[in-house]
């Protein structure tokens, strides 16, 4: 019998390539996600360390214009950190949406697996059967004699 040819073997690669530029887009976003919280960490610890400074400054005395100076400070930081809370969620939002895109990607390629195993499933009985039907063939002619052919009598 003939070796098992998937039908749609195309369709499978294309599924598994789509598959893979998913996952990797996914990854993508995570690190993209990663590293906006990472900076919108490093803002808020800036404006930690800028409050700090604003304590010691005014527990001691000091100039009006450093006062000014760290205050104009925190309100820069505090717009950037605005920023990078927006920057987080549109990440976020990326992370979800390559999360649902890998998810159907993933369940595209499961449906071509799913039919594959079928099309391999129905491969695998039908040699069977025939395997079945050559061993019955053999079965059967070994009870008849395997030369039936007698010679003629010559007519002397």
């Amino acid at each position: 019998m003939k070796a098992f040819r998937f039908t749609l073997q195309a369709v499978q690669t294309l599924r598994h390539r789509q598959e893979q530029q998913a996952m990797e887009s996914y990854v993508h976003a995570l690190l993209g996600r990663q590293q906006a919280l990472e900076r919108l960490e490093s803002v808020r610890q800036e404006i930690r360390g800028n409050q700090r400074q604003m304590e010691r400054l005014l527990s001691s005395p000091c100039a009006a214009s450093a006062l000014a100076q760290t205050s104009e400070y925190e309100r820069a930081l505090e717009g950037r950190q605005v920023e990078l809370a927006l920057a987080l969620a549109l990440a976020e939002r990326r992370v979800q949406g390559a999360l649902q895109a890998m998810l159907t990607a993933r369940q595209h390629a499961k449906m071509v697996g799913n039919l594959r195993a079928k099309q391999l499933d129905l491969h695998q009985k039908a040699q069977w059967r025939e395997d079945q039907k050559l061993m019955d063939d053999l079965a059967s002619r070994r009870g008849r004699p395997t030369l039936a052919w007698k010679p003629e009598e010559s007519a002397s």
